[in-house]
């Protein structure tokens, strides 16, 4: 995965079924009792635990994920996403970098509900050309972009279910932690957005003539459609799935004109199909589980690291902060990559409280979900904007990775997730 010869699709199924096939091989089957729960046999372990249950351990997560792409399908076909940004520009004035500021902060919430590369180009379509028209340079603009798109992403209930099911966290704590790793994001695309603007200040870049917004019908009533769910799970802790059908419905209803079920079909259509390669993905996620935290690999891998994963609260802080990196290119802190297998491990053997494993991986995560040059949103971002994966790497890691460390201080010291 880190070299980009196999893609995660196909490395963590490969990755699954490799590590049961040699763990169970050497495993002592002869000692398990009789009426064990889990597999009795090395083919049981293979061909039941991580071919058949691994593909549907994520089930829940998958359907937050599937609900969760027909609503980005609702916010992007009634044009509540294109009015949302439209709005924005209208409203910006003259000053470019408060228009910087407005359409980092309407990106962050259209993503509390989008998701997936289509409405990362669709969004970033009408923004990246707003903001280079007005003088503000294509690398800034993108890494703006990058920035947003995180930031809405902490509030977005898909990935709020992803982790709530994953490592079987109540939704009233993961709520709390989301609120404190929202604000904390906030901070740092604040901080990001003054520093890299002050140095903006120093260069000249040449503005153009903006495109004037496109004419829209959308009531304002409907622009509340991408924030609704969110609203509806943090303030009033509405289960998750309700909460996306509340938000698709009130979308189609408002801002669809006469023809909502036509609306709504052609959303649940193509949110199903956008779905496809996070389905994939979860299948392996799933395989990956099962094989770690069963008992054959349990025995292998769980005495290292318990060596290596310190559990006393200034140990974990350092530990996490230092390796934080190491969530890029689908690595080991990555917990839609190789990270998987680790969390899987450490959820399993029990080393760790399941909130500290959700706030070391919540908080490094977002390495790869801003910084990731293997990510198809940065590789667009960076094609459209005519600059390379690296330069955006580097220009906003730096910012990231202190985010990581404070949210790993915060979830310790102020949230107790080490008790």
């Amino acid at each position: 995965m880190m070299t980009r010869r196999m893609p995660a699709l196909l490395a963590l199924p490969a990755m699954a079924v490799s590590i049961a096939a040699v763990s169970g091989s050497f495993y002592d089957w002869s000692a398990v009792p009789a009426d064990a729960s889990g597999p009795k046999n090395c083919y049981d372990f293979l061909m039941v635990s991580v071919f058949s249950e691994g593909p549907a351990r994520l089930a829940n997560a998958i359907m937050y994920a599937a609900f969760g792409s027909v609503l980005s399908q609702v916010v992007m076909r009634t044009g509540i996403a294109a009015r949302l940004i439209s709005l924005t520009a209208e409203y910006a004035g003259e000053s470019k970098y408060r228009l910087a500021a407005l359409m980092t902060i309407m990106v962050a919430v259209c993503f509390t509900s989008v998701t997936g590369l289509g409405a990362v180009i669709m969004i970033g379509s009408l923004v990246l050309p707003i903001l280079v028209g007005a003088g503000i340079s294509s690398g800034y603009a993108a890494c703006l972009m990058l920035f947003a798109i995180a930031w809405g992403g902490i509030f977005n209930p898909a990935v709020l279910g992803f982790y709530v099911d994953t490592l079987k966290i109540d939704q009233n704590t993961m709520r709390s932690y989301v609120l404190a790793y929202g604000i904390l994001m906030g901070l740092t695309t604040l901080l990001f957005f003054a520093i890299q603007g002050w140095r903006e200040r120093k260069s000249f870049n040449w503005s153009a003539p903006m495109p004037a917004p496109t004419p829209s019908n959308v009531p304002i009533l409907a622009l509340l459609t991408p924030i609704l769910p969110i609203a509806l799970i943090l303030i009033f802790n509405m289960p998750i799935i309700p909460a996306f059908v509340i938000g698709m419905l009130w979308g189609v209803l408002t801002a669809s004109g006469g023809s909502p079920i036509n609306v709504l079909t052609a959303a649940i259509l193509e949110g199903l199909k956008d779905i496809a390669p996070v389905l994939g993905l979860f299948v392996g996620i799933g395989m990956a589980l099962n094989a770690m935290m069963a008992e054959p690999t349990k025995a292998v891998l769980a005495p290292f690291l318990q060596a290596v994963v310190p559990t006393s609260p200034l140990g974990f802080v350092l530990f996490f902060s230092l390796l934080a990196p190491l969530a890029l290119y689908r690595g080991p802190l990555n917990f839609y990559g190789l990270g998987a297998g680790i969390a899987g491990l450490l959820f399993g053997a029990q080393m760790l409280p399941n909130t500290a494993i959700m706030a070391a991986f919540f908080s490094t995560g977002q390495l790869q979900g801003v910084s990731d040059p293997t990510n198809t949103h940065n590789v667009w971002l960076g094609q459209f904007a005519k600059v390379s994966t690296w330069d955006l790497l580097r220009q906003t890691l730096p910012y990231v990775w202190g985010f990581s460390i404070v949210a790993l201080l915060w979830s310790v010291f102020f949230m107790g997730a080490l008790k």
